[in-house]
């Protein structure tokens, strides 16, 4: 989201335009806050340098700036920050993932580094069933032209199945997570209970919804 030299990029977050300066500012204590490390570290312990990271979200920002303006609406800063609902984000999903996994940078995704991503053995400790169906999950179902390796679109079948229901399982995690009672049913106490998780959420526009008792 930021561009360094002197340029202007600017978002509309709830109404309100942020600077660049603005923006470095608060990037800057966020850095501070979260991360721990200067910006210029090349070689951070584990994952991604900061400038990485500043780099992967700039890259996702133009991809939501649909108009191209360096400025994003509620609906572009909404794609920013959930991609995955998107469909012309979905690229940029599937891209990350393949970043995140690929330790060896060859631009795929092979059985090592899918099992790595999920599970880290312990010494000489027995795998773990559920490992052991994913190693068949991936040799069976996620590697489809049995190269032993996920490219692209292969990642895009898993992590992206045209079959999931993005609000529906959005809802379902709210309900999981209020439901304190466990009757399938949330009450108005177990809503505000846990309202920092539904002014959170997309499935209820971002607690606008809470504000209408016909539409939630």
């Amino acid at each position: 989201m930021l561009r360094r030299g002197g340029s202007m990029m600017t978002w509309t977050d709830s109404g309100r335009v942020m600077t660049l300066m603005e923006m470095e500012w608060c990037l800057d204590e966020y850095r501070n806050a979260t991360y721990g490390y200067i910006l210029d570290d090349s070689d951070p312990e584990d994952g991604l340098s900061y400038r990485q990271m500043m780099d992967r979200d700039e890259r996702r920002f133009k991809m939501a700036d649909q108009d191209a303006d360096m400025k994003a609406n509620k609906e572009e800063f909404t794609a920013f920050l959930h991609p995955e609902e998107y469909d012309h984000m979905k690229d940029i999903v599937v891209l990350e993932t393949m970043e995140d996994i690929d330790k060896n940078g060859d631009g795929l995704i092979d059985l090592n580094e899918y099992i790595g991503d999920m599970y880290n053995q312990d010494g000489d400790a027995s795998e773990p069933e559920w490992v052991k169906t994913e190693r068949e999950q991936f040799t069976e179902f996620r590697d489809r032209n049995k190269d032993g390796k996920m490219d692209k679109d292969e990642t895009r079948d898993w992590i992206l199945p045209s079959d999931y229901d993005h609000a529906e399982a959005e809802a379902k995690h709210l309900v999981y997570e209020s439901d304190a009672d466990k009757d399938g049913r949330l009450t108005k106490s177990e809503i505000v209970d846990k309202y920092d998780l539904f002014v959170g959420s997309q499935a209820t526009d971002f607690g606008e919804a809470l504000t209408r008792h016909d539409e939630f």
